[in-house]
Formats: C-alpha cells, sequence, structure tokens
C-alpha cells in the first residue's frame, strides 16, 4: 500500500472480525472494530473513516437499513457488505444504495484487501472532488460595491480585458478586496460557466503549494494514496487565482511560468504530460517591481502575469465608500446606523481597509442594545480614543479579567478589564458580563462611562 486508510469493521462474529482487523492493520491501515450497530453509528459520528466493512446481519440492526442510513448522512463514505447469508435480493438492495462491493464469508482476505484499497481510493477521490467543486463555486457570487471614481476606474478597466484571455494582475493592500475583483473578471468572462479556482499561495510551503497546483500520481511520494487533480488542471476553461503570488518559491515559479508558457505541465510522478487552458489572475500586496529588484522574483514571470496591472486604492482614499460597505453589511445583520456613527467610521483611516471595516461593523451589532448603532457602540480605536491601538501597533498586554463575584459591581469599570472580558465573549456582552461576575444592565452601564460623550465626538 502507498497510503493507509481509516477502515471502520462492524461484525459481530469476534473471533472473525478480530482476525479481519489485524489482517488490514498489517497492510497499515487504521482499523476500529465494532459488534454492533449503535457502536458502528458512534464511531462513524465521531470520527472521519474511508471504508466500512458492514455485516448485514448485527445483533441490533439490519445491515441494509444501516447502508440506508448512511448514503444521506456519510456520502463519501465506501461500504463492503460481508456477510454469511448471502442471497440475490440482499445483494440487489445494498448495491442499490450505494454500497461499493458485496462479498460472501469466508472471504479471501488478499483479495478483500485489495477491494479495501480500491474503495479507499474511491473514498479520497469523492472527498477531493467535492472540496474542490466546493471552491469552483465560491467564484459564483459577490458584488462590488463602489462610488468611488479610483475604484470605478478599475472595474473599467478590467471589464475592458475581462473578454480577452490575458493575464491581470491586481496590486494593494491586504483588506482592499482584491478577491472580490478577480471574481468580478471570471464573472464577466467568457470562462464563467467553468470554475473560478483560488488558491492562496502564502498559505503553505513551497513542497505542498506545487502539489496543490500540478496534482500528483498515486505512489508519487509516501502518503499518496490516491491520485490527485492539482488545481491548475481543475481550472481548465476558467480562472485561476493567485492570491499572494509574491509569496511563490523561486523553484516553483520557474515551473509555473512554464505551465503559462506552453499551457502543460505534469503531475508530480507522472510521465504523462497534461494540458491545461486557464485565465490567470494575481494578486498582491507587495511591490513586485521591488520584489524583482531583490531578486526574491523572476522577473520574466512578472512580466508574464502583467498582461493588465490594476492598483486598487486602499479605503482611507475613498472615503465616499465608506457609509455605501456600512449599509450594505449592516443590513445583513439587521441593523442600521445612525448619521454620528456613520460620520465616526468615515473619518477613521481604515488600516486594515475593507475587511476591518466589515469586522467592525459586525463587532457595533454585537454590541448596540438596539437597532440602531450609535457611536458609543464603535471600537475604540474608530472613536480615536486612548483604548484602542494604534494603526500598525501590536495590542499591549492586558491584564486578565477579574474573578466571577459579588463585589465585581462595587469596584467600577476598568477599560483593559472590560475590553479583556470581551475579546474573551467574542463580543457576546451577555458572556462577558458573566465573565465580569456582574449583570448585562450593568455592563452596559460601565461601558457608557468607558466611553463618555461618544455620541458627541466631532
Amino acid at each position: 500500500m502507498s497510503g493507509a486508510l481509516r477502515v471502520l469493521v462492524a461484525e459481530d462474529e469476534p473471533t472473525f472480525g478480530r482476525a479481519l482487523a489485524r489482517f488490514l492493520q498489517e497492510h497499515g491501515h487504521e482499523v476500529k472494530l465494532c459488534t454492533t450497530a449503535d457502536a458502528a453509528r458512534k464511531a462513524l459520528a465521531s470520527s472521519d473513516w474511508h471504508v466500512l466493512l458492514l455485516d448485514l446481519k448485527l445483533p441490533d440492526a439490519d445491515g441494509v437499513a444501516v447502508l440506508s442510513e448512511l448514503r444521506e448522512s456519510h456520502p463519501d463514505l465506501q461500504t463492503i457488505i460481508v456477510t454469511g447469508f448471502a442471497n440475490v435480493d440482499s445483494a440487489i438492495a445494498s448495491m442499490r444504495l450505494g454500497a461499493f462491493d458485496y462479498l460472501t464469508k469466508p472471504p479471501n482476505f488478499e483479495e478483500l484487501a485489495l477491494r479495501v484499497e480500491r474503495a479507499g481510493h474511491k473514498a479520497v477521490l469523492e472527498r477531493e472532488n467535492r472540496r474542490l467543486r466546493f471552491q469552483v463555486q465560491r467564484g459564483q457570487s459577490g458584488e462590488i460595491l463602489t462610488r468611488s471614481p479610483a475604484m470605478q476606474k478599475v472595474l473599467r478597466t478590467l471589464d475592458k480585458v475581462a473578454a480577452a484571455s490575458t493575464p491581470v494582475l491586481i496590486q494593494g493592500e491586504s483588506g482592499v478586496g482584491k478577491e472580490l475583483l478577480a471574481q468580478h473578471v471570471h464573472r464577466s468572462s467568457p470562462r464563467r460557466q467553468a470554475g473560478f479556482v483560488d488558491l492562496n499561495c502564502a498559505a503553505m510551503p513551497a513542497t505542498l503549494l506545487e502539489s496543490e497546483l500540478f496534482g500528483y500520481e498515486r505512489g508519487a511520494f509516501t502518503g499518496a494514496a490516491a491520485e490527485k487533480p492539482g488545481l491548475v488542471e481543475v481550472a481548465d476553461g476558467g480562472t485561476l487565482f493567485l492570491d499572494e503570488v509574491a509569496e511563490m518559491a523561486p523553484e516553483l515559479q520557474s515551473k509555473f511560468l512554464r505551465v503559462l508558457d506552453s499551457g502543460t505541465f505534469y503531475r508530480l510522478g507522472a510521465t504523462r504530460k497534461r494540458r491545461s487552458d486557464f485565465r490567470l489572475v494575481a494578486a498582491t500586496n507587495v511591490d513586485l517591481g521591488a520584489a524583482v529588484a531583490a531578486g526574491r522574483f523572476r522577473h520574466d514571470l512578472f512580466y508574464r502575469i502583467q498582461g493588465v496591472r490594476v492598483f486598487v486604492p486602499p479605503l482611507r482614499e475613498r472615503p465616499e465608500d465608506v457609509a455605501l460597505l456600512v449599509e450594505h453589511h449592516a443590513r445583513g445583520l439587521g441593523r442600521r446606523f445612525s448619521s454620528a456613527a456613520v460620520a465616526a467610521l468615515e473619518r477613521y483611516h481604515w488600516p486594515g481597509n475593507v475587511r476591518e471595516l466589515r469586522f467592525a461593523v459586525e463587532r457595533a451589532a454585537l454590541l448596540a442594545e438596539g437597532t440602531v448603532i450609535e457611536p458609543a457602540d464603535l471600537p475604540p480605536e474608530v472613536l480615536g480614543q486612548p483604548g484602542g491601538p494604534a494603526p500598525g501597533a501590536a495590542a499591549p498586554a492586558r491584564p486578565p479579567a477579574p474573578p466571577p463575584g459579588p463585589r465585581a459591581a462595587d469596584t467600577g469599570p476598568d477599560r483593559h478589564a472590560v475590553r479583556e472580558a470581551l475579546e474573551r465573549a467574542r463580543w457576546n456582552r451577555r458572556k462577558a458580563a458573566e465573565i465580569l461576575g456582574v449583570s448585562p444592565r450593568t455592563l452596559f452601564r460601565w461601558l457608557q462611562r468607558l466611553e463618555p460623550g461618544a455620541g458627541r465626538r466631532s
């Protein structure tokens, strides 16, 4: 075997079950033996399994009934029926319910091992295909909300080039919405019926990034139990979005350049060349020109991916978009911002851009007493209060919140303790009050006292 599988055995004959489990363990698989259907259900609920070896005659349930349950709750699990009471009707019923295979006792253990391996191979592929389908579907929704002339210029440029297959490079600070713009290019292109496949180049080491991009053949390396298509292959006919492309390792940059130049690639461990026709959209929050000058990024790849290059302005340079974005996010949370709260948000510099704004809106919605959000509900840093961190500064260490107790309400509010409790409670005021040992009403009064006059700030 080139990789271990997780096999659950539901068998009520102890001697046969132990022999079967031991044989599969000797083949390198992880095996758990259950003697009842109830125990098998609990094992399935508490952990993830590739293959189930199921006896049709368990003491507490009929195997066909169990198989019927699993079809809905565990669609990727591959079930092999192993029974000493074989008949045509049970075999047909099992296969109709999606059983991978059907064997009679006593089975040939070597043959059984081969069938387990095939079933596990199918389980791995089913899960990978489901993951990729979810990833592909991510590009099918989303909208760009803007009143900013600078952002509208970016959109006009992207609309002009959407119909072509020219690579697009999107540059801008973290949180400005580069992925949303990449999805906009995809939806506006003739490739919109195919997939939008995204990958963050900074999210994994170079070795894993290579296998994620190009895929691999079974046995290409230790643990490669089944073949896996890479995202370059999955994106065939659609759009491949590489976020944080500047973080791609130099040795991988040359391989990816070859794909862009020829449209061909090899899976890891393969000898057969494959083709993929995809449109590349790349994004970065660093100066790629400086990275090229410093030798961290290949100049030929840089020129290849910047067929069309756009720069996304940070949110502080498009304050006219703040109210529009706040209204959009607040509507989804069933809240409304007062004009004073919107004005405070418009004055803030938003170092985290649109991403920070969205979280600020969500946090304010959690803290607000009613449906209308006032300045007092906003994060301290938005209001310019000393309790909030300076832009780009690390949050200072804070003492732990005081333990719950009857005197907590008498000692008065402590800014650090209250904020610590709110952060520990994920800004749920009721839970934060429990941490502090006070009532939610007392905590609300404390918040008002800690932010006096917030609603009158100009």
